[in-house]
């Protein structure tokens, strides 16, 4: 145990470019199991199936009781705008790169945060520190990382994701060393209500509309059939779960990093029932999937696959996420994390927005200033709600 302190000073850190050469027992007692996305099998995991793709990064920071209280995980990354979201808005305010783009924007980035996940997934560290310590001392951790691991000339930009409206307060210490915030897309979060315990009963919670809209969900996609793939059949079908994780893809207008079908194997193999991929087939043709972690009390959707071919008659997608409800229930945790994108139809299976706030600070000051009000242009992207339970209904 921590030996807790009115006060408690940094006194060091180490910092490894591998996981294998960090102290496994001090990064245990900082997570003390409450976070899956900074667990040594899920990290062995990315470092597994992202070899090749990723950097990454850990640090563990230690008091001056020689206490370790910090964790933290970072990637070197390339952040990707497919329509020039961003990129159209760098032209517009002159943007010093000499490089001509493309069509496609890509810019090197070092990162603080899972970025195939969305939430606080990046660092955590014990009750012997205050929070605003943690982000003084996170932002020491970031200079003498780029310094250690000399990547000055090797990434543009820094950033920490996503940080939940009640730790805003803290992070916002970052905006002090340069860094300033911003947001992307919400986090549509469905709360899983007590008396819930089968579909039956969140079917029943719904206004009529909803629930017939579910009923005939079910009934277009009855001809497929569902399985729960474990790391073999993951890496035997890695070849067609590319070509969905594509597809899907190449409807986003960006993204950080492209995650792997032997990543996917890797986390079924470390985590157990922990994280789930599950298969949807016709005619024993995969037609999409879905992946989720069970992380402490929340279940979180990760990444889906689709063959759009097949979605608008099947309707497997929405069939996706009433199984995404369904095993929530099953599984017994608080809520239901859905991620980012497709608001509307989230919402009408009763997940509501929250926003997670991002930093971000470009290497050069000149550029960093630029780069500030070029993303306070770019705003996060409109979306419409739907309120799909019953007016006496609480959730």
């Amino acid at each position: 145990m921590l030996t807790k302190v009115a006060e408690s000073k940094i006194l060091k850190r180490r910092i490894s470019g591998a996981l294998a050469s960090v102290n496994q027992e001090d990064w245990n007692l900082v997570l003390d199991g409450r976070n899956i996305y900074l667990s040594i099998p899920y990290l062995k995991a990315l470092e597994k199936g992202m070899e090749g793709h990723m950097k990454f990064f850990f640090s563990i920071s230690y008091n001056e009781r020689k206490e370790p209280v910090l964790i933290a995980v970072f990637v070197r990354v390339k952040f990707v705008d497919k329509r020039r979201k961003f990129a159209d808005s760098i032209f517009k305010m002159r943007f010093p790169f000499k490089k001509r783009f493309e069509d496609i924007f890509t810019i090197n980035a070092l990162t603080c945060g899972n970025v195939f996940s969305a939430g606080e997934n990046g660092m955590i560290w014990s009750e012997e520190i205050e929070p605003s310590l943690a982000f003084e001392e996170i932002n020491t951790v970031v200079e003498a990382l780029t310094i250690e691991q000399d990547l000055k000339n090797q990434v543009s930009l820094n950033v920490f994701k996503d940080f939940w409206s009640q730790t805003v307060p803290y992070s916002n210490a970052l905006k002090d060393k340069g860094y300033f915030d911003f947001k992307i897309d919400v986090n549509m979060v469905l709360t899983i209500n007590e008396a819930w315990h089968t579909m039956e009963d969140y079917l029943g919670s719904m206004k009529t509309k909803f629930r017939t809209r579910a009923h005939s969900v079910y009934k277009k996609s009855n001809p497929l059939v569902l399985k729960s793939l474990n790391a073999a059949d993951i890496i035997e079908q890695g070849e067609r779960i590319g070509v969905l994780f594509e597809k899907v893809l190449e409807k986003s207008a960006y993204h950080i990093g492209t995650i792997t079908p032997d990543t996917f194997a890797a986390c079924k193999e470390n985590l157990g029932g922990d994280f789930e991929f599950k298969a949807y087939f016709l005619d024993g043709l995969m037609v999409g999937f879905s992946t989720s972690f069970m992380n402490t009390h929340s279940l979180d959707a990760n990444y889906v696959g689709l063959d759009y071919a097949y979605n608008e008659q099947y309707d497997i997608y929405q069939r996706i996420l009433y199984d995404y409800v369904e095993q929530a229930l099953k599984t017994g945790v608080k809520e239901l994390q859905l991620g980012r994108t497709s608001e509307l139809i989230k919402s009408a299976i009763g997940a509501v927005p929250k926003d997670m706030m991002l930093y971000i600070k470009h290497k050069r000051k000149l550029s960093n200033l630029v780069l500030k009000n070029v993303i306070k242009s770019v705003a996060p992207s409109a979306y419409d709600l739907r309120k799909p339970f019953k007016a006496n209904f609480i959730n």
